[in-house]
């Protein structure tokens, strides 16, 4: 490039000067075009090679989350503990705990299958060669121009990739990390840097990294570099869950972009597959018994309903609080006979790693044919937010058409929890806890808090075209029937909190005495 721009300089000079070759020397023209054209075919040459790496990289590039995102929740897409790759690399003073560890760690990796120097700095110059030679499709992966020298850029990726495998590893075994815990919000702050959208590096560092590296602890396990890296991360993200999966259920490593996209992966892989366990027989049949035993409480309330709902003011009535394209919220699906439940298949203790904020069974979300919405076990808590938002950001900023479950989840849970009551009403059915709350009004208020925040952030999701479409027309029909629309304002108007017990009693006592009283009316008439 410089030697074209070079012959560029030359080329106005002699024009200045008249002299153009144009007018007697015809071997001064040849010569600037030689240069001129082997500057060209370098510098298409080159363009052509980035924009390749572009286009084998553009599905699932790291790129900065929108301002108009990230201004409402910066804290949540932005390292605290430590920084990975580019886009965060300036923020080296603020997060130096971190890159002080990063150093600490390349040791302790390579010291795992090497004590002595001279096989240590070979083991080094091996990953510099390793990352050198992908620096381009490095570079390619980030949306925005990387501003850092070869050195620098190929430096950094080393760093990032060993301090990352070393962690990895270290929770896997479980080996002590005093220097990492020398901080008590460390570990659990480093789990949440480890999967913000803006703080990745290319997934195919860290299987080479993996190839290169010496681990005398898995070499039992006759894993090859690319499974035993993604059964790494996916034991550090979902504890025993993740370690199990295997075959099919295990990602190639050739597909996953980076840690971000494979949390991503396993959270829809794992929704995807689940489904609420089927009645058996005698379940079936007692299930039935408790459905008649249900509407039998109900009956006398039923029986109200046409005393009490023509006197309801006009504002009060469920027309003038949903649209036709409104989720009910979750203490108005609960008037109307809907029960919450957790999936089956064990709590949310089940698991470990910031997956488990999710509950056993992410995103699982399924009105039963019983009247019970079944709904994931959403932790309350520090990982909470930012996991939500930044795999949102993930599918926000793919390039290709990604499934955009996360965010269709979270638009309808947003939708779900308008209100401490609505909140109550999830947390009593342990859809919903609070980790670090008290269980009452401070506790419902941060999970208001939460799900506006992260409903905000959602995006245009359109429910009635994710995988929660047939769910939400269910919930809309039921809403919008008669029966129901009426029932759920009766009980919402004349049957609230304290009054509640009174009341059905009040209405149970009632409809004993019109039975007895029909009984001896015809027992008379009869007589």
């Amino acid at each position: 490039m410089e030697e074209f721009d070079g012959a560029i300089a030359r080329r106005r000079a002699m024009a200045r000067r008249g002299s153009g070759g144009g007018n007697g020397d015809g071997d001064g023209i040849t010569v600037h075009v030689e240069q001129m054209a082997r500057g060209l075919m370098q510098r298409q040459e080159a363009a052509a090679s980035d924009e390749q790496h572009r286009i084998m990289a553009s599905s699932h590039r790291v790129s900065r989350v929108p301002a108009h995102l990230r201004d409402a929740n910066a804290d949540a897409y932005t390292p605290r503990f430590v920084a990975v790759g580019p886009l965060h690399r300036g923020d080296a003073r603020r997060l130096g705990a971190g890159e002080r560890l990063k150093m600490a760690y390349l040791h302790s990796l390579i010291s795992r299958g090497h004590s002595d120097q001279a096989r240590q700095l070979a083991v080094i110059e091996e990953y510099i060669r390793a990352v050198a030679a992908r620096e381009r499709e490095a570079r390619a992966f980030y949306s925005e121009d990387v501003d850092m020298y070869a050195e620098e850029f190929i430096m950094m990726l080393v760093l990032d990739g060993c301090f990352i495998i070393e962690h990895l590893v270290n929770v896997a075994i479980g080996r002590d990390e005093p220097s990492l815990h020398a901080t008590p919000f460390a570990p659990v702050q480093l789990s949440v840097d480890l999967i913000l959208a803006e703080n990745q590096i290319p997934f195919f560092v860290l299987v080479d990294l993996v190839r290169i590296t010496d681990l005398p602890e898995f070499a039992s396990t006759g894993h090859p570099p690319p499974v035993l890296i993604v059964k790494l991360v996916l034991y550090y993200l979902a504890g025993e869950k993740g370690r199990d999966m295997v075959g099919d259920a295990l990602p190639p490593a050739e597909g996953v972009s980076h840690i971000l996209h494979l949390l991503h992966a396993m959270i829809v892989a794992a929704r995807t597959k689940w489904e609420p366990p089927p009645r058996i027989q005698d379940g079936a049949v007692l299930g039935t018994a408790q459905d008649g035993a249900r509407l039998l409480r109900r009956l006398p309330l039923l029986l109200l309903v046409p005393l009490l709902y023509p006197i309801l003011p006009e504002e009060s009535k469920w027309r003038a609080s949903y649209g036709r394209e409104d989720v009910p919220s979750a203490s108005d699906l609960k008037r109307m006979w809907v029960r919450f439940k957790k999936p089956r298949g064990g709590g949310a203790a089940a698991v470990t790693g910031i997956a488990s904020v999710m509950g056993p069974v992410p995103l699982a979300v399924k009105l039963a044919h019983e009247d019970k919405l079944r709904l994931p076990q959403l932790r309350v808590e520090l990982r909470t937010a930012p996991l939500l938002l930044n795999l949102m950001a993930f599918e926000q900023s793919a390039a290709k058409a990604e499934a955009r479950d996360v965010s269709a989840y979270v638009s309808f849970m947003a939708k779900m929890v308008q209100s401490a009551e609505d909140a109550g009403a999830l947390a009593a059915a342990e859809v919903v806890a609070v980790v670090h709350g008290n269980g009452g009004g401070e506790g419902k208020e941060e999970v208001v808090r939460l799900f506006r925040q992260v409903g905000a952030a959602s995006g245009e999701v359109e429910l009635e075209r994710s995988y929660l479409g047939g769910m939400v027309v269910e919930l809309r029909e039921r809403s919008r029937h008669p029966l129901f629309m009426m029932w759920a304002d009766v009980k919402r108007n004349y049957f609230t909190v304290p009054w509640a017990v009174v009341a059905e009693f009040v209405a149970f006592v009632t409809f004993v005495s019109t039975i007895v009283q029909m009984y001896s009316s015809f027992k008379q008439k009869g007589g």
